[in-house]
């Protein structure tokens, strides 16, 4: 029963030159940082709301799926604003200048 396994390991496929190729080009496309992910400051969050027209943080809570609450901690600068939420409002910003007439 041992060697079978020895076998198995010794006639497993091995890596060809191709897979690290497309290894390493994924590696560096990971490496490029998203700009949208970049960190939202209070600042641009409040120049976010204020661009598509929400008037309260439970205007823009409902639109982005979250709490009042929690756009109010990132308002304050007491909590940070997720990247996440960072790109999804960049998206939307973008959106809403496209979809503009």
């Amino acid at each position: 029963m041992r060697n079978a396994a020895n076998a198995t390991v010794k006639n497993s496929p091995r890596r060809c030159g191709s897979d690290s190729v497309a290894a390493s080009a994924n590696a560096n496309a990971e490496s490029v940082p998203d700009p949208l992910l970049a960190s939202m400051q209070p600042t641009e969050l409040r120049a976010a709301m204020d661009l598509l027209g929400h008037s309260t943080q439970g205007s823009l809570a409902r639109e982005i799926g979250v709490d009042r609450s929690t756009v109010s901690l990132w308002l304050e600068g007491r909590v940070g604003v997720p990247r996440p939420i960072a790109k999804l409002v960049r998206i939307l910003l973008m959106h809403d200048v496209h979809a503009a007439p």
